[in-house]
């Protein structure tokens, strides 16, 4: 008899391999739709090492150490094995190496080119060895039919991604297998199915709109604005699976018309789930809570890109997210990331894409060095693997050749309100556009902080954080909102910001860009220092967002001392000045057409490469781990620390009692805050800091009686700068 999983006790209750390979088969073949005849090939010889003795012998107890599982699978080479089976076996040579690369990265991630020719010299005596232990009819199982044709090549990225997605669903069912194995029983998912969902989301929207009636308020030009995009969603949800485009104005109802489309769009064609793009986390907390007013909150995953299991521990492989809900709110680091994944933790989730409505919010962030890679895979995924891509944005570029933010098809992507235009001319007077002194001229903060303490109710969005806290600073009874605060704390200010402007009290809030793109906030008079044309619209549609009172709001533009945090926004920022000093040019940010020319000069521009690292050659030259390396969504990286804030502790405790698991890990992600490399050392070297639990890696959390270097006000206070002030320290 031979075992896949050991436990305390007998053998006879150890996990059988062959009915472990039968059970991951049947789960992948479930998983990869498009080709369950891989996946089910890939499941059934995955752990087929596992049939050498040398692998039985590891499993059993020794007298200083107890079999468990999984802990120790490292020490004794068996992915291979199967990889060499698969080349053995199969004829088709993308089939061999596709099923081959995805078996040996089952337990910890796709290698390099090399790989194959690794697979030949040591994992084909290793098969020749157990072959004989191997039963038949885990051999001869029915060989999978082509999945793309024979004259391909590895040029546009189809079979890296076809490997990712086999990966991804043998990962997925062997750990979910293996899970189910050791806790003896399924993991409990209780979600609401889609159609409940959008029943759900209909009879809301159907009240709202009944409430609006009994005030009058539904006849205001932004009401019957917003009554129109979602009527013209709905329509469009019966188009067939494919490329959507979705322009509304800032405050259009873009968040649940988008995802009305998306719910009656996966009804109607059989899809499997809605995965909501967004580029901030800031966005993410909002979007996902108003999600689950609407819709519950039992069927709706946040995850944004907070803790990185490096090492491929059983705890981390069953920690990492595989997107099981109908409705995940995801920011584009994560699932752009994941797109481009060679380890197993990235690429879990992935089968979970295909088949699904993927809505990508706000896509003029998408960073101009990697629009060709970006445009490339949502390409293929809708092409090739059934997932239908939104677009949405106010400030749409043109899905042409030119803008590589779509995908080189044809047809184009359509467009699901086919006139935009008179959209934004519903919000024409929103607001006014003031700039504050000549477009060449910096403004001194404090010369700025003189100006925003004029206001009552004032926004002001800055290029930095240190700049937003020292900014801060220097306006009277300031909030204060940026990326160096954990979610929860950005969410309580949020809403006091808004329940401070509801009430009509004095507000004043300095931000990071993390505060313009689709948050749900509207001050009378917003500043914003000089950028893109696009950041700009943004911002200003934080700028009497309802359209109150009779007068326009304020929008006041400054030239900043400092540059944009990132080459694409400085890039961006270029354009928007040549704009600015051509004579004649009259800034209209409610004009469409605007920034259809403005991204193509954009793109046009020499200083751009929409492929800068070079995705495409690594991809043709079958480097996964490089492409991984490579593909950067945001300039800088960092490493995680736990705020300690609210909720934190128990959080915290948690996972340091139980490990990282599934459930939380995604409490968790609430507290978390990334910061640079360099801050990390300084406080590891102030000793304020410790590793979140044993083994892991770049995350973090703040040492008892260390709480003092969290801010109630500015959370993790820019390095170098005076540390906040008792009063505003954690208790």
């Amino acid at each position: 008899m031979f075992f896949a999983h050991s436990c305390p006790g007998g053998q006879e209750n150890w996990d059988v391999l062959e009915n472990h390979l039968q059970r991951t088969a049947r789960r992948a073949a479930q998983f990869l739709r498009q080709a369950p005849e891989l996946a089910y090939v890939a499941g059934m010889w995955h752990d087929v090492g596992k049939y050498q003795h040398e692998f039985q012998r590891y499993l059993l107890p020794t007298a200083d150490r107890e079999a468990s599982n999984e802990q120790r699978l490292g020490k004794i080479p068996h992915s291979i094995v199967g990889s060499a089976l698969a080349l053995s076996q199969l004829q088709d040579p993308f089939l061999a190496a596709a099923l081959a690369w995805a078996i040996a990265a089952h337990h910890g991630g796709l290698g390099d080119r090399r790989l194959l020719q690794h697979v030949k010299t040591s994992g084909t005596p290793r098969l020749d060895r157990c072959r004989d232990n191997i039963p038949a009819k885990v051999v001869n199982v029915p060989l999978p039919s082509p999945v793309i044709e024979a004259s391909h090549t590895p040029a546009d990225g189809l079979m890296q991604l076809w490997i990712r997605m086999l990966l991804s669903a043998l990962a997925d069912a062997d750990m979910l297998d293996t899970e189910a194995w050791d806790n003896k029983q399924e993991r409990t998912l209780n979600y609401a199915s889609l159609p409940e969902l959008r029943d759900r989301l209909a009879s809301k929207l159907r009240s709202k709109r009944a409430d609006l009636e009994k005030t009058g308020l539904d006849a205001s030009p932004i009401n019957q604005m917003r009554a129109q995009v979602l009527n013209e969603c709905l329509q469009a949800a019966t188009q067939s699976p494919g490329q959507f485009t979705l322009t509304v104005p800032t405050g259009g109802g873009k968040t649940l018309s988008s995802l009305a489309f998306a719910l009656q769009h996966a009804c109607n064609h059989g899809m499997q789930r809605v995965i909501v793009v967004i580029p901030y986390t800031s966005i993410i907390e909002q979007t996902a809570r108003t999600f689950r007013e609407v819709l519950g909150d039992d069927s709706i995953v946040e995850h944004h890109s907070t803790v990185k299991l490096e090492n491929d521990t059983w705890a981390n492989q069953r920690a990492c997210e595989n997107w099981d809900a109908p409705v995940i709110v995801t920011t584009s680091v994560q699932f752009f990331e994941s797109l481009y994944a060679a380890r197993k933790t990235g690429c879990r989730k992935l089968h979970n894409i295909a088949n699904s409505v993927v809505v990508l919010d706000e896509v003029q962030t998408f960073p101009v060095d990697l629009l060709a890679p970006i445009r490339n895979v949502l390409g293929l995924l809708s092409k090739h693997f059934g997932t239908t891509v939104v677009y949405c944005t106010a400030t749409q570029p043109t899905p042409d050749s030119n803008v590589p933010i779509g995908p080189p098809m044809h047809p184009l992507p359509t467009p699901i309100i086919a006139q935009p235009a008179p959209l934004f001319h519903a919000v024409e007077k929103r607001f006014r556009i003031v700039m504050q002194g000549a477009i060449d001229q910096p403004l001194e903060l404090q010369q700025l902080a003189g100006k925003l303490n004029q206001h009552s109710s004032v926004m002001a969005i800055v290029h930095s954080r240190k700049e937003a806290e020292q900014l801060s600073r220097m306006v009277e009874g300031s909030l204060h909102l940026s990326a160096r605060m954990c979610a929860g704390h950005r969410q309580y200010t949020l809403d006091r910001v808004r329940e401070d402007l509801r009430a009509k009290r004095p507000c004043r809030l300095v931000a990071t860009q993390l505060v313009e793109a689709g948050v749900d906030i509207s001050f009378p008079v917003v500043y914003r220092a000089l950028a893109g044309l696009e950041t700009l619209a943004q911002a200003a549609g934080r700028c009497n967002r309802e359209l109150d009172g009779d007068q326009p709001g304020e929008f006041h533009i400054f030239r900043a001392l400092s540059q944009p945090p990132s080459n694409s926004l400085r890039r961006e920022l270029a354009v928007a000045l040549k704009y600015l000093r051509t004579p004649g040019f009259e800034l209209n940010l409610n004009d469409p057409a605007l920034f259809s020319r403005y991204f193509k000069d954009v793109l046009d521009s020499t200083m751009v490469n929409p492929d800068a690292p070079g995705i495409a050659l690594l991809e043709r030259e079958m480097d996964f781990p490089t492409v991984e390396d490579k593909f950067r969504l945001i300039d800088a990286d960092g490493q995680m620390v736990v705020a300690p804030y609210d909720g934190w502790s128990a959080s915290l405790k948690s996972v340091r009692a139980q490990g990282p698991t599934w459930n939380n890990l995604r409490a968790l992600q609430r507290y978390l805050v990334q910061l640079y490399d360099q801050e990390i050392e300084q406080l590891r070297s102030l000793g304020v800091i410790e590793p979140l639990y044993p083994g892991a890696e770049r995350t973090w959390a703040v040492r008892d009686g260390a709480e003092y270097i969290y801010s109630l006000r500015f959370g993790f206070g820019w390095q170098g700068m005076k540390l906040p002030e008792p009063e505003h320290l954690i208790a």
